[in-house]
C-alpha cells in the first residue's frame, strides 16, 4: 500500500492521527486539536475493535486513547495496534489515570477535563518529536 503524506513547506511529512474516544463531541475535540497542531488527517473511531481495524488499513503515526470505552479498552487496542516493532506515539487523554497499567511506558498522560490549547499544543509536541525521529533515522 502506498501511503500519500501532505508535506509541509520544509519537506515534512503531516501525520496521520487515530483517536479512539467513545464520546462523540470530546473525539471532535480531540480531532480539532489535532488538526490544529499539524495533523494532515485524522480518523476518530469508538471502540476498540474499530479502533484496530482502522489501523490494519492504514497505519497511525499517533494515536490518542481514551481508556475506558463503552466497548473495550483503550489500552489494549493500543497494545494492539502497536505491537511489534511499529514506533507511534501514544497519548492517553483520560478521566481515569488509575486505569493505565499495562500502558507503554513512554506513553504521554493528559488527565480530562483538558483545555483545548494544552491539548493542542501536546499533540504539537508529539507531532514535532515524531517529525525529530523520523528525520534522524534517514
Amino acid at each position: 500500500m502506498i501511503e500519500a503524506f501532505v508535506m509541509q513547506g520544509d519537506g515534512a511529512a503531516m501525520p496521520h492521527v487515530l483517536i479512539i474516544e467513545d464520546s462523540y463531541l470530546f473525539g471532535q475535540f480531540v480531532s480539532d486539536a489535532a488538526v490544529l497542531a499539524g495533523a494532515a488527517s485524522v480518523e476518530v473511531v469508538d471502540t476498540q475493535a474499530a479502533a484496530e481495524a482502522a489501523a490494519s488499513r492504514r497505519t497511525p503515526n499517533i494515536i490518542i486513547a481514551d481508556v475506558k470505552l463503552r466497548h473495550g479498552s483503550g489500552v489494549k487496542a493500543v497494545e494492539h495496534i502497536v505491537a511489534g516493532e511499529r514506533d507511534i506515539p501514544v497519548l492517553y487523554v483520560t478521566g481515569y489515570p488509575e486505569h493505565l497499567s499495562g500502558c507503554p511506558t513512554d506513553a504521554t498522560i493528559v488527565e480530562k477535563p483538558v483545555s483545548h490549547d494544552a491539548l493542542r499544543l501536546t499533540i504539537g509536541q508529539l507531532i514535532a518529536d515524531r517529525r525529530t525521529r523520523s528525520s534522524s533515522l534517514h
